[in-house]
């Protein structure tokens, strides 16, 4: 159930942002900036979004949790892009869902690339890339490679599968952010970590939070399938049918506004549906 009141910490774009009282011990160390964010030097900090404000005192972490639809970049984010021609030294790439037109993918930035043996992607390429590059006054710039080890790590091109549009809020819990969300809630007490207490009616549950990726765990547990996810909003999935890459896809999308237990039912109900039971 969602209510219609809108929730305590919420922030627009331009509102003051008061940064709470800081250990003694830590207030010479640095506070990290999250999405939804920007910094006015030399001390302020306004939002750029719509969005849930989140203050992460131990971890010295401040963001906007929001599900808007259009993606800024930031440095480190893996996305998912569309390659859409090929110059000199660079494929052009669109980033679905992103503010700009262009990403830049150098022909070198894969594993162990060199000019002969660089990956040939044509027009419509999808590749899973790592945002290496951000700027507002220039275009991004993208790498297929991990940058601590240099190997792909799974960035490269995606072959085959299909892409599924989701809400960048979505896109951000599937990559485990709903976890650190989830975790922040519980230390400050706002939700319960699912564990058991003692009551007048025996063991009752104490009440919990979706981190987002129950919907994954499910399904991983049920079904074969490869999976790639951005942070521009887009999943890509590929199986060895058609039909368990529809239902994962359709899964995912469905889960969004789920409990747990609600995302486990819908994996269940979706398999029975495509009739892909074991």
């Amino acid at each position: 159930m969602y209510s219609d009141e809108p929730p305590a910490n919420l922030v627009l774009p331009g509102d003051p942002i008061v940064i709470p009282s800081l250990p003694a011990a830590a207030k010479n160390a640095s506070i990290k900036i999250g999405p939804g964010l920007t910094h006015i030097p030399p001390s302020t900090i306004i939002p750029v979004s719509a969005g849930e404000l989140n203050i992460d005192e131990k971890k010295r972490l401040i963001w906007a949790e929001s599900g808007g639809k259009r993606y800024t970049p930031h440095p480190q984010d893996p996305v998912i892009a569309i390659v859409t021609r090929s110059a000199a030294d660079f494929y052009h790439c669109t980033i679905p869902s992103s503010r700009g037109n262009t990403a830049l993918l150098p022909h070198l930035a894969f594993e162990n690339a060199t000019k002969k043996t660089r990956p040939q992607l044509n027009n419509g390429s999808v590749v899973f890339a790592r945002i290496s590059l951000a700027s507002k006054h220039m275009d991004p710039e993208l790498e297929c490679f991990d940058a601590e080890t240099g190997k792909a790590g799974g960035y490269g091109e995606l072959k085959n599968g299909m892409l599924f549009a989701v809400s960048l809020g979505l896109a951000r819990r599937l990559l485990g952010d709903g976890k650190k969300l989830r975790q922040l809630r519980i230390r400050k007490g706002e939700v319960g970590s699912g564990k058991k207490v003692e009551s007048g009616d025996g063991d009752t549950p104490l009440p919990g939070m979706s981190t987002g990726m129950e919907v994954l765990d499910e399904l991983g547990s049920r079904l074969a399938f490869e999976l790639a996810v951005g942070r521009n909003g887009r999943v890509w999935v590929d199986s060895e049918s058609v039909k368990t890459t529809l239902c994962v896809g359709r899964c995912i999308q469905e889960s969004e506004f789920l409990t747990g237990e609600e995302q486990k039912r819908l994996v269940r109900d979706k398999i029975r549906e495509f009739e892909l039971s074991r």
